[in-house]
């Protein structure tokens, strides 16, 4: 069972560490297999805005660009990825960032151009090993925000290892519960409101084996938008349990 602590705090929020929280499960005969941070350490780092592309003077496959991260006037940034456009929202190191590998963005001269910042890959941030490309983000993304809040980067995920007769914890219900009786902290649950049935068609179902199966029920959904994106926040929350994304009617379902 893996989940994300972020998502877990929307449940129950006890005033515990992560390292406390761990240590209250496990003692609880809940065992915390594994507690991981989900992002490597980096500063500094802010969702950008690609305003302006042009061919670096002195480079056929460099380009200058401005680049709104949020402030008063754009920053000039030479870059040299292939996919940077005009209108793209992409991680920006700003000058004085501390990437992966201590790695400090300095204000450089690149080719005669003045660069003041840079454009990054989601590799050069440690969250993937290997990369196309600029890491490109959500349309939606608010700039000037920084990338570690805007995608919840300093949460950490739990990997339980549960026994057989802990199958009520295979979910985020039955762990915050759990806590909540651990810590005498407040139990929230999700407010879900049923939508009224409006449709009077029916599926034929017939079950063979009344015993083995004294309940089947299903329901009958129309007029879903199979083309709809998946909320980043609902993005995050599987890929941090160990599920992949697929489609938003497979996301929602998980």
């Amino acid at each position: 069972m893996k989940f994300s602590e972020n998502w877990l705090r929307t449940w129950v929020n006890p005033e515990l560490s992560s390292d406390e929280l761990a240590h209250a499960l496990t003692m609880a005969g809940l065992e915390v297999e594994a507690l991981e941070a989900v992002a490597p350490a980096f500063n500094n780092v802010v969702v950008a805005e690609v305003l302006e592309v042009v061919k670096h003077p002195n480079a056929d496959r460099l380009n200058v660009c401005q680049v709104n991260v949020g402030e008063a006037h754009p920053l000039t940034i030479v870059c040299g990825a292939a996919n940077v456009a005009v209108g793209v929202k992409v991680p920006c190191a700003r000058i004085g960032a501390v990437l992966p590998g201590d790695f400090i963005i300095k204000q450089a001269k690149v080719r005669n151009i003045e660069s003041f910042g840079m454009l990054c890959s989601d590799k050069e941030l440690g969250l993937a090993v290997e990369s196309a490309g600029l890491w490109l983000l959500p349309a939606d993304a608010p700039v000037g925000k920084t990338l570690r809040e805007y995608l919840e980067l300093d949460d950490k995920i739990f990997t339980l290892k549960l026994t057989p007769n802990r199958s009520d914890c295979s979910g985020m219900t039955g762990v915050a519960r759990d806590i909540a009786a651990l810590t005498g902290c407040a139990f929230k649950p999700l407010k879900i409101q049923t939508p009224p049935i409006t449709l009077s068609e029916q599926l034929p179902v017939k079950v063979s084996d009344a015993e083995a199966c004294p309940l089947y029920a299903g329901r009958l959904v129309r007029g879903v938008n199979a083309a709809a994106i998946t909320p980043i926040w609902m993005v995050r929350r599987l890929e941090r349990s160990g599920l992949r994304v697929l489609n938003a009617v497979v996301d929602i379902t998980n």
